[in-house]
């Protein structure tokens, strides 16, 4: 059972880093949060909705149709209104998207959910007088182009995240996640809302992840259909989530920084694109050697040391009784 200290340790440890790298102003250690910070929140959106058994790879889509949306209606509406038009273009976009897939179960939803994301690349290729085309659109910069304070916004986002997940495994959802993930026609039977819970954790991890889209395309002011849309944003989610340990709040966080240090370790040993084969490599290991991820691992590590300690307490007993 987590203690409120325990509860409360990844949102100080966020508010920690990033007012220190906001003070310390260091350019590389920045946008190395500022990246952690982007994987973790679409990491965290993915494993929100997997615990009702959907395994999406359309992250990809949701995380273009946020970067497009605050780009596309920005000059129309205004910034403000157009960061709300990303949670509701995104919202609608994974209610419809929810309903249409309601029926699909294990790779077949998988499957629907990759195509959704191919679909969307190619829509907005063939609609260039709304989305640029091939060639790009260019979304506002976010918080006029100074990092320091990208950081800062992102690392509210990622904040909102959290609380979002932590607030999903409480005693209101948890029951009922994995219930539906698990024994589906039970959960109907015992008058869980299967259909509306599924729909509502599909908005709630597409409008997170557009709004990481939305920073990710405001951090350059400038993104194209193939770096918003690639597999790389469906894949690299559920690979952080599996990594750091599913079905938690703190595992999907874990698997940012320890995924983006891999990444760091490998390119500047390896360089080129070289380095990509050894990182896939070694990410694949650590599922097969850690199919619990490192929040599994962590935890082995507890029960072993509490046994110890225990078996210690013990032997020391006995002495003092011989």
């Amino acid at each position: 059972m987590k203690t409120g200290l325990t509860r409360l340790l990844p949102y100080g440890v966020i508010l920690l880093v990033t007012l220190a790298l906001v003070w310390i102003d260091k350019p590389f250690w920045i946008q190395l949060a500022i990246g952690v910070a982007i994987t973790a929140i679409t990491a965290l959106a993915w494993d929100i909705l997997s615990r009702t058994g959907q395994v999406s790879l359309g992250s990809a889509a949701f995380f273009g149709i946020g970067s497009y949306t605050l780009a596309i209606f920005e000059p129309l509406i205004g910034l403000a209104l157009a960061w709300i038009a990303v949670a509701v273009v995104c919202a609608l976009a994974a209610t419809l998207l929810g309903l249409l897939t309601l029926r699909l179960r294990r790779m077949y939803f998988a499957i629907a959910t990759l195509g959704f994301a191919l679909s969307m690349q190619v829509l907005v290729v063939v609609f260039p007088d709304w989305t640029g085309g091939s060639g790009g659109i260019a979304p506002p910069v976010l918080a006029d182009g100074d990092p320091r304070w990208q950081l800062g916004l992102i690392g509210l986002l990622l904040l909102a995240a959290v609380a979002l997940s932590d607030a999903l495994l409480g005693l209101r959802f948890r029951p009922a996640f994995f219930m539906i993930r698990t024994k589906p026609e039970l959960a109907a039977a015992s008058g869980v809302p299967v259909v509306r819970m599924k729909i509502f954790a599909f908005i709630v991890s597409g409008v997170l992840i557009g709004l990481a889209g939305a920073c990710y395309g405001g951090l350059y002011g400038y993104v194209v259909p193939t770096d918003v849309f690639t597999t790389n944003w469906s894949v690299l989610p559920l690979a952080i989530a599996t990594l750091g340990g599913m079905d938690t709040t703190i595992g999907p966080l874990l698997g940012a920084i320890a995924l983006k240090a891999l990444e760091e370790v490998a390119r500047s040993v390896i360089g080129g694109t070289g380095y990509q084969v050894v990182y896939g490599a070694v990410i694949i290991l650590f599922v097969i050697g850690m199919p619990q991820g490192i929040v599994g691992l962590l935890r082995k590590a507890g029960t072993l040391a509490r046994r110890r300690s225990a078996a210690g307490e013990k032997k020391k007993e006995r002495e003092r009784h011989a």
